[in-house]
């Protein structure tokens, strides 16, 4: 997560968001703290995909997937298709 935060979008999404002691799929996951990147809600919790590291994968406070993210703050439609259902 470290080389993500020092792109363009990981460096938006770094001042947002707090790390947590929880972790999924070995990743650690991140609370968003303010709604300052669009898309994202204050409460919503992300992690790195442990798999491919290439995307993020967002979900509501209360661990209900929402959607997935690319490395630049995209939607991956595909991807978020193939993830419904999921919690953390």
């Amino acid at each position: 997560m470290q080389e993500f935060f020092e792109t363009d979008f990981g460096e938006q999404l770094k001042s947002s968001v707090r790390k947590t002691k929880r972790q999924y799929d070995g990743q650690t996951i991140y609370e968003v703290v303010d709604k300052s990147i669009p898309g994202l809600k204050k409460g919503d919790q992300l992690y790195l995909d442990g798999s491919h590291k290439d995307h993020i994968e967002v979900f509501d406070k209360r661990g209900k997937f929402k959607k997935v993210i690319n490395l630049d703050g995209s939607v991956n439609d595909v991807k978020t298709k193939n993830a419904l259902g999921r919690n953390i």
